[in-house]
């Protein structure tokens, strides 16, 4: 096969990082071969290496990077806002929840950092395509989940606008909202739900405790309350 020919295939193909085995398998040549006909073409830069035996097209989508470093990974958080059109924000780095610990790293001037999640809450994320090449990225209920639950990934006032816009499906929220397992993601969610003027599902209501927690974690407290939901308000929303 000819530097072209291989080029050309992995264009066309969904995936967006090639392993060296991968790239054997294309060019049907020993691993010595291959290794040498990828060393010419990164010198032409025709393909980078991001990693030991890694490689990837130039100017790649990074958003199609992101969620294919390590599997199984999402994108999620206020990257998965960007992804679906619901932010006027433009981020510079892309939030990846993964079941594994991975270095933050840097590509086409965005950084890719990787949030690690349990098993029990990794869930909640879908296939989908973008430019041709393979993307996994959280389903909308479950971004928002993930972003009142780990709130400085995402700002506060941005889950509020996507609950405020978005046309969300109940039940999968309510579902996912169970699966989540988490009392302060609840109270958080049913607050800013009722701040955006919508009706939070009465089982929400039956699954907090009796202990006040912050909005925003990462702002200092307030004297004000919201009592129904156990919610030391400090954060304007508006």
């Amino acid at each position: 096969m000819k530097s072209f020919e291989l080029i050309e295939t992995l264009k066309e193909s969904k995936i967006s990082i090639f392993t060296l085995g991968d790239i054997i398998k294309i060019v049907n040549k020993n691993e010595n071969y291959v290794k040498l006909l990828l060393h010419r073409l990164i010198k032409r830069n025709l393909l980078n290496r991001i990693g030991k035996n890694k490689y990837i097209l130039p100017n790649q989508n990074p958003y199609t990077i992101a969620s294919s470093v390590t599997t199984p990974s999402y994108i999620s958080f206020i990257s998965a806002y960007s992804y679906y059109s619901l932010t006027t924000h433009i981020p510079t780095t892309i939030y990846i929840a993964s079941l594994k610990q991975k270095k933050d790293f840097s590509y086409n001037n965005y950084t890719l950092k990787f949030i690690k999640f349990t098993k029990t809450r990794f869930f909640g994320y879908k296939k989908d395509y973008l430019e041709g090449k393979t993307v996994f990225v959280a389903e909308l209920e479950k971004a928002i989940l993930d972003s009142l639950y780990l709130p400085k990934y995402t700002p506060l006032t941005e889950t509020f606008n996507v609950l405020k816009e978005a046309d969300l499906e109940k039940e999968k929220l309510i579902d996912y909202s169970k699966k989540f397992n988490s009392k302060i993601v609840i109270k958080r969610l049913g607050f800013l739900l009722e701040a955006a003027g919508k009706k939070a599902p009465s089982i929400y209501k039956k699954m907090v405790n009796k202990n006040y927690e912050l909005l925003n974690p990462i702002k200092p407290p307030t004297d004000k309350k919201d009592k129904k939901w156990k919610i030391i308000v400090n954060e304007v929303l508006e």
